[in-house]
């Protein structure tokens, strides 16, 4: 118990900034980048890693935001309603068309399709 209260402690004294240049925000970056490292992953092995990152981070917002607007909404999960493999695919495509629009609009948009079926 000593040790948890321990680090809970030291953790008010870490620098802000240093967890901010650890976990990147790629909610606020254009679609444009990433389909263009998807695109590029395809044929550079070494951006593969980038793009893992980034799908990565894109479900993890978009799962976050769906069970937030369910409780909010008191309403069953909208990824429920996904197809297989869906989730990246879709918000990709969105991207393609959408290439000044961010990761985030990509992943609530995705949102409001899931909610509008039914």
């Amino acid at each position: 118990m000593k040790k948890i209260a321990f680090l809970l402690l030291l953790s008010f004294f870490l620098p802000i900034s240093q967890a901010q240049e650890k976990v990147p925000n790629l909610g606020e970056k254009v679609c444009a980048l990433w389909t263009a490292v998807s695109d590029r992953a395809k044929t550079h092995p070494e951006v593969r890693e980038q793009l893992v990152m980034m799908d990565w981070w894109a479900l993890g917002y978009l799962k976050g935001m769906a069970t937030q607007y369910a409780f909010a909404e008191k309403i069953d999960n909208p990824l429920t309603k996904l197809r297989d493999g869906e989730d990246q695919n879709w918000m990709l495509a969105f991207c393609r068309i959408n290439p000044k629009k961010t990761i985030a609009d990509a992943a609530l948009e995705l949102l409001k399709v899931l909610d509008s079926r039914s």
